[in-house]
């Protein structure tokens, strides 16, 4: 299990990190031949907005890994021990329907963009590889809270509620 987590972790991160230098690379490129050449790539922009897409939802799942998306925590910080961790079990069922949400309604985005075979106007690429960003996305990060989910279980049934100050539990 630790290897398959592993190779997520690698994988979105070479992915993401070559999407947002690929991205900056084309849009320095399209800026340097817009302003000094007079000259403009027409397929740039819809392709700049491709790889963002897709850099934003993989960075969001990157996110939940270290624990980096905005939250309200001034109540949270005040618990200690098995509340601290009862209500992070709370708050990542509640991320994980959410999560499980958007999944669902991603799909079913990615299937109406297939249904009517849309493409991209300058590149003429398929759009659902646009909107699959999403689902694709929102499944890694209902991963990892799933992860973190199983995580404060276990923590919890260990009743070591010193150790929920330590990690964070949340």
């Amino acid at each position: 299990m630790k290897n398959i987590v592993n190779l997520l972790n690698k994988t979105e991160e070479v992915i993401a990190s070559s999407l947002l230098i690929l991205t900056s690379v084309l849009v320095f490129v399209q800026v340097v031949l817009r302003y000094q050449f007079n000259y403009s790539l027409a397929w740039s922009e819809e392709l700049a907005r491709l790889m963002i897409a897709w850099f934003i939802f993989l960075g969001a799942s990157m996110a939940v890994k270290e624990n980096a998306h905005v939250n309200m925590d001034a109540a949270f910080i005040l618990l200690k021990g098995k509340a601290k961790i009862a209500v992070g079990i709370l708050i990542d069922l509640i991320n994980i329907a959410f999560c499980a949400l958007v999944v669902f309604a991603g799909i079913n985005m990615v299937k109406a963009a297939m249904a009517i075979n849309s493409t991209a106007t300058s590149i003429d690429l398929p759009l659902w590889i646009f909107y699959a960003s999403v689902p694709v996305g929102v499944a890694l990060m209902l991963i990892r809270y799933l992860f973190k989910l199983k995580d404060k279980i276990i923590l919890l049934a260990a009743g070591e509620p010193d150790a929920a100050d330590e990690k964070g539990a949340s």
